[in-house]
């Protein structure tokens, strides 16, 4: 009766046992208690019997058999894998991820012995990708592929690459920590045919040292533990046969000479003048109404400027001029055409109507729709009346979608630039106010004014969130940060500061100027600010340390002389190129100057910086190609990488 009870225990372990894809031993199952190798030690067969599953020095156990899960269960087992690994916090994160290679290789290969190759070539097309970055892997994915799908399952046994990915490990290098943690993963969860991969295809090398590992890295079986011997092309040295040498020369990674040619190369790039991006001109002339201030947008398609007779103007940048303004009609520019010319609201006089004029409806009809606004010919967009003053300054908003203007009415004015209309007034300044910039990420707003005061605003509130008080003079000039937390204010004071936007606080006080700073800007990389001032001087700052880093100077060209000289007039505008590695530096005398801002070595061995000019270009011209007595009123760097420089010529009467 006992015999019989036992059989029947037995059976149904049997049974159990074959449902979970494993075989019985000959005798009771034993649980091989929780260890862990020592460190320095490597975990093989042995420590893979941690989770009660291997043990092949304990006879008493059992052990998987061949791989016959379904191909829907291997999918679902290495996703969970990989998901497990995303949510695991760092360094055990990076250690693991030396893991995937040689599970998703392995199988890749039981699925294409078992299931047949459509299955596989879905489970390699769905997860190979990540892989790709490894310039070894991807070698190895390649002839594998390439393997699997032109071998029979008989031939594909025999080939060289699949012969050593069978026979060899790859060993990885984790913390015990991190071992641990992956062993209870395993344990824990029902991963049958990662538990067999991993025991046999898999060492680990436990290492606490902390200096991390860039992959898994191939052995072959009669490599000693001491070192490891590298896959070549997919193929170990000593089964690289003359053929397969041949073969994979092309293949192979560059030679060190060729190596060294390369980085000499980044090398003399990196330390060659950049080339100065090209300048695209607007002259505005006959603004009869006083031209006080001009923006382009980030991407160059629009211009406003802002009037002494209260009014913002905007005009489209961008050519042919076809139906343009508030008239549906085509216009001839000119005897060519326009296709190469934008016209301005001065320009109407060049405007050639090529057919009948629009009859009184149609133009009730368009003056409606606009807000009973004038029609502007032209390029002209919007005439945007509101402001009681002179308009001091404009901006952009980061998408272009509104524009902030500035009065000295002490207000600021926020215009819809799809309708032209007025969104919202904000009040808080007692003083004009000088200027206005938009932070470049958010929504945050800064204004500068003759009250000594800079105020933080957000579009969405007509009250200022912060008022930055320190400066004991007018501000004149405004920059935030790229990353939108701070904010950088010039003034007649002749200093910098640096405000932290989310509390108002002073993070610097920047003084070395001799005159008003009258312009900033920072570097896209967030180090470094550049200032100029009234006196034609531009210094650029280390933010970390707040000390002067380089002063721009150069080569006086007119005179031939080989003395150094600033601008001789007041910096209007400054912008920095895409890398920081160019400064664009504009006066109101017209004169742009590209400058080199690189790091130098000193005689002595010291590092050094320095800003080298690299071209100078005056755009004070008139409109007959002669040099006029024009202003420079903004300069600036589009996304399209040109410059743009808006000149105000004088009238003609």
């Amino acid at each position: 009766m006992k015999k019989l009870r036992t059989d029947k225990i037995m059976a149904t372990v049997n049974e159990y046992l074959k449902k979970r894809n494993l075989e019985s031993g000959a005798n009771d199952l034993n649980e091989t208690p929780l260890q862990t190798p020592a460190p320095g030690g490597t975990a093989s067969e042995c420590h893979a019997g941690v989770v009660g599953l291997v043990s092949p020095s304990t006879p008493n156990s059992f052990t998987f058999s061949t791989t016959s899960t379904h191909h829907s269960q291997i999918d679902l087992q290495y996703v969970r894998l990989k998901s497990w690994m995303m949510d695991a916090s760092e360094p055990c994160r990076s250690e693991l991820s030396q893991v995937l290679f040689p599970l998703f290789i392995h199988l890749y290969l039981e699925l294409v012995a078992g299931t047949g190759r459509q299955t596989a070539r879905k489970f390699f097309g769905k997860h190979y990708q990540v892989f790709l970055v490894n310039r070894d892997y991807e070698s190895i994915l390649s002839q594998v592929l390439t393997a699997a799908n032109v071998s029979s399952s008989v031939d594909m046994s025999n080939s060289p690459i699949i012969q050593n990915l069978k026979s060899g490990k790859y060993l990885v290098r984790l913390s015990e920590v991190t071992l641990n943690y992956f062993l209870r993963y395993l344990k824990a969860t029902e991963n049958p045919t990662l538990l067999q991969i991993f025991n046999t295809y898999i060492e680990v090398e436990v290492d606490d040292s902390g200096a991390g590992s860039s992959g898994a890295v191939f052995r072959t079986p009669d490599s000693h533990s001491g070192a490891s011997n590298g896959l070549v092309n997919g193929h170990t040295p000593e089964s690289m046969t003359s053929e397969t040498l041949a073969a994979s020369a092309d293949g192979m990674d560059c030679t060190q000479e060729e190596l060294q040619k390369v980085k000499d190369a980044i090398a003399r790039l990196k330390s060659a003048q950049p080339v100065p991006p090209s300048l695209c001109v607007y002259s505005v002339s006959n603004a009869y109404n006083g031209l006080s201030c001009a923006c382009v947008n980030s991407d160059g398609s629009l211009l406003s400027c802002g009037f002494e007779d209260s009014v913002v103007k905007l005009w489209k940048l961008t050519a042919p001029v076809h139906n343009v303004g508030f008239r549906q009609k085509t216009f001839t520019v000119g005897p060519r055409g326009g296709v190469s010319h934008t016209l301005l609201a001065c320009d109407a006089s060049r405007i050639e109507d090529d057919g009948d004029g629009a009859d009184e409806e149609e133009e009730a009809v368009a003056e409606a729709r606009n807000g009973a606004r004038r029609r502007n010919r032209g390029g002209e967009l919007f005439a945007l009346r509101g402001h009681q003053g002179p308009v001091m300054d404009t901006c952009f908003t980061h998408d272009s979608s509104h524009l902030l203007s500035v009065s000295e009415d002490t207000t600021m004015r926020l215009w819809n630039l799809e309708s032209g209309q007025a969104v919202a007034l904000y009040r808080g300044h007692t003083y004009p106010v000088w200027c206005v910039t938009a932070s470049p990420l958010t929504m945050h707003v800064a204004t500068g004014s003759y009250d000594t005061t800079a105020r933080i605003w957000a579009t969405d509130y007509t009250y200022p969130l912060r008022t930055l008080a320190g400066h004991t003079q007018s501000v004149d000039c405004l920059a935030f940060h790229s990353n939108g937390t701070y904010l950088a204010t010039g003034s007649c004071d002749r200093t910098v500061r640096l405000w932290h936007v989310m509390d108002g606080d002073v993070a610097r006080v920047l003084v070395h100027h001799k005159a008003p700073v009258s312009a900033l800007a920072f570097s896209p990389n967030g180090k470094y600010l550049a200032s100029g001032s009234e006196d034609g001087a531009v210094l650029v700052w280390d933010l970390a340390g707040g000390r002067v880093l380089a002063d721009l100077v150069g080569t006086d060209g007119s005179t031939g002389s080989t003395e150094t000289s600033e601008h001789l007039d007041p910096i209007a505008s400054l912008c920095w190129s895409a890398d920081s590695a160019l400064l664009v530096s504009a006066s109101t005398d017209g004169c742009v100057r590209s400058s080199h801002f690189r790091q130098t070595t000193t005689s002595d061995g010291s590092s050094g910086w320095e800003l080298s000019e690299v071209r100078q270009v005056v755009c004070g011209a008139g409109t007959n190609g002669g040099v006029g007595g024009g202003q420079l009123l903004h300069t600036s760097l589009t996304c399209h990488n040109y410059l743009t420089a808006v000149t105000a010529l004088d009238v003609e009467r």
